[in-house]
């Protein structure tokens, strides 16, 4: 661009999560494109982004001038650009930029570029009619590690490579505003999440057709959360494992016959080297260009810049339209051939058989609880479900099922009219949700009065039965060595709004329904465990590694344990059972051990040795008295009505040790 020209329009559409949080920071500056048109067919997502992007301009000292154009409709707006970044869901990729590219617009494509081969010549076929360039928006090439390796290919560093090792994965959590991302139909999966990417780097590096030797996922009728391929790149074995669920290595291995390197796959890596012999020669973090490469604005801002050289015809760097269809043909090799065979640990080997064909809505249906049941439920093939929560990242913990089977349904906790909507047509729900915020009055109205506001849903939408997951908290601590349905409460105190009183006043929100023709029943869970379990699970498998000596061992007082399998199980059971309305019914394990032995069974698990201490000077008063209570819990109302729980705790641990093994945490 020179002295007094402008740079080149541009309109980006399609103002989701990546938008917002890489596209538009990189055009802060202005340059080397013009932001002038917003444009999503949800009206709010682009008005948001206008006002974010008038807000970063401002952070960074320019003047924000007047908003970029914000429509429904970006065909409305072509006058107003010469070049776009399409940053849709991939089922729209393909249709909206053969249609930018046929009206001589160039286009940065972001991945997946488009679902399928068809699509792909769609695209290729309206670029050329256009005359245009259509540059895939595939940023790690410009990740630090991405040209180290490339350098150290072609200068021969490895000598013959023989083998790639590639795993990358966390729980998912980028902030995504619409659905597409779980919906099979849309595009959505890991595969077309990850793959891209993978691909492009793989072709990037290795100058050759990637072939497919196997494709395995833990598809259950809808996207794959968790994919694992054998690939070949010449005479190159390539594993990969990609993942949705759990926090793997984040490694790429490249081994050759003179030297390997182990190397992070995120934009601010380590590197390991090492000699044929597997000696360690040199590590450290990987050499970066320049500062920018090593923040996501610069990563993309470089982007833009490369996209606006190849506009230029100038040497880039960034990937063709060609190369990104090899990567479309490798996901769509996959998509035809995987077999759905890849493990679901955390998941029970239970099935059941319900009277009769329902719909059942379960609240808090991505939480730890809600999410076991939701996935015994599915086991049973007469029954729907509807599950609500408010996190769309949290839907990939479920979004292996089919969609047709569970419908996934954001509604506000604390709106009975949405709720009701929401509801509308099911036979039971199930409510799960209890506050978890830090700001404590948050949290007692989601628990209290969202769970007000749920009995007045199910009333209002004819529900036959509201099955709602309570606690042994609600029973007075002191109330006696064995704890039974008749025990005394905890004292309700009106400033009180610990997590006791919260699961009470919930509690009691629903036995005053207890009236209705919708029946009403609660079940209070004592200590849950299992897989996924943030408080008897999760917490000591990470506490212990840090302090072994600050849980008990050994000894101590009484564990009342209760696996989350079984708390799932409880719940179908009371959805369908006789004689249980306006009940209480407490629920723990079929054994009560001590709290040392316990913990005792992470330790093995971590293999850290036992310290035979049941209890510890040096812990506050509040949990040295938690771990020294005597008290059991009779659950014998409970195995009246027929269910008994099926784990003990050795079941329910070597269970958990199974899921821990694969979850990284042990």
């Amino acid at each position: 661009m020179t002295a007094g020209t402008r740079p080149p329009r541009l309109g980006i559409v399609g103002c989701g999560a990546v938008t917002e949080r890489c596209h538009l920071p990189a055009l802060v500056s202005g340059e080397p494109f013009q932001l002038t048109v917003l444009a999503d067919s949800a009206a709010e997502h682009a008005a948001r982004a206008g006002a974010r992007y008038r807000q970063l301009r401002e952070a960074k000292g320019f003047d924000p001038g007047p908003l970029p154009l914000c429509t429904q409709d970006i065909s409305a707006a072509l006058d107003e650009i010469d070049v776009a970044i399409v940053a849709t869901g991939p089922a729209s990729h393909a249709s909206i930029t053969a249609m930018l590219a046929r009206a001589g617009k160039h286009v940065l494509l972001e991945k997946p570029v488009v679902r399928t081969v068809e699509e792909c010549a769609e695209v290729r076929a309206a670029a050329l009619a256009g005359g245009v360039t259509v540059v895939p928006a595939h940023v790690r090439r410009f990740f630090p590690a991405a040209y180290w390796i490339k350098q150290k290919l072609e200068s021969g560093w490895f000598g013959t490579v023989r083998r790639v090792r590639w795993r990358e994965g966390a729980e998912y959590g980028w902030p995504v505003l619409s659905p597409f991302t779980f919906d099979a139909k849309a595009g959505g999966g890991v595969l077309t999440d990850l793959s891209p990417h993978v691909a492009d780097l793989l072709t990037h590096w290795f100058g050759t057709q990637i072939e497919l030797v196997r494709c395995t996922d833990n598809r259950a009728g809808g996207v794959d959360t968790e994919v694992r391929l054998e690939l070949r790149a010449g005479g190159v074995d390539i594993d990969i494992e990609l993942s949705w669920l759990r926090r793997v290595e984040n490694q790429i291995t490249i081994e050759g016959s003179a030297a390997s390197v182990s190397v992070g796959t995120v934009r601010t890596a380590d590197y390991v080297a090492r000699d044929a012999d597997g000696a360690i020669t040199d590590e450290g973090a990987v050499p970066a260009l320049g500062p920018s490469q090593l923040t996501r604005d610069g990563l993309f801002h470089r982007q833009l810049v490369e996209f606006d050289r190849a506009l230029r015809g100038e040497d880039t760097a960034v990937a063709t339209l060609a190369e990104a269809e090899m990567g479309v043909e490798l996901a769509h090799r996959c998509q035809a051939e995987r077999v759905s065979s890849l493990p679901r640990p955390w998941q029970t080997s239970r099935r059941i058989a319900s009277r009769g064909s329902r719909r059942v809505a379960v609240t808090g249906a991505t939480g730890f609880i809600g999410a076991q049941v939701v996935d015994l439920l599915l086991r049973d093939e007469k029954t729907t479900v509807v599950a609500l929560g408010r996190s769309l990242p949290k839907w990939a913990r479920l979004a292996h099922w089919d969609s047709e089977r569970v419908e996934f349904v954001r509604p506000d906790i604390l709106e009975a009219t949405e709720l009701a909507d929401a509801v509308q047509g099911c036979d039971t729900v199930v409510h799960t949700v209890y506050g978890s915020d830090s700001d404590r009055a948050r949290r007692w109205a989601v628990s209290v009065d969202g769970t007000k506001a749920v009995v007045a849903a199910a009333r209002k939408a004819s529900v036959r039965r509201l099955v709602h997951v309570s606690s042994m908290s609600v029973y007075d601590p002191a109330a006696g060595p064995v704890l039974t349905e008749d025990s005394a409460l905890v004292a309700a105190e009106p400033d009180d709004l610990s997590y006791a009183h919260q699961k009470l006043a919930a509690e009691q929100a629903v036995l005053q329904a207890t009236d209705d023709p919708m029946e009403v029943v609660c079940v209070q869970p004592t200590v849950v465990y299992g897989p996924g379990g943030p408080l008897w699970t999760v917490r000591p498998l990470r506490k212990l590694p840090e302090d072994n000596s600050c849980l008990p061992s050994e000894a101590g007082g009484v564990c009342n344990a209760v696996h989350v399998h079984d708390v799932a199980e409880a719940v179908v059971f009371l959805a369908e059972a006789d004689g249980v309305n306006g009940r209480r019914l407490l629920l723990s394990g079929p054994e009560s051990v001590a709290w040392g032995t316990f913990y005792d069974y992470y330790r093995d698990m971590l293999r850290l040795p036992r310290h035979y201490l049941p209890d510890n000077a040096a812990w506050p008063e509040a949990d040295r008295k938690f771990y020294a209570s005597p008290t059991t819990v009779d659950t014998s109302r409970l195995a009246t009505l027929g269910f008994r729980p099926r784990f003990g705790l050795a079941e329910g641990m070597a269970q958990v040790a199974e899921w821990a093994s694969w979850s990284g945490l042990a």
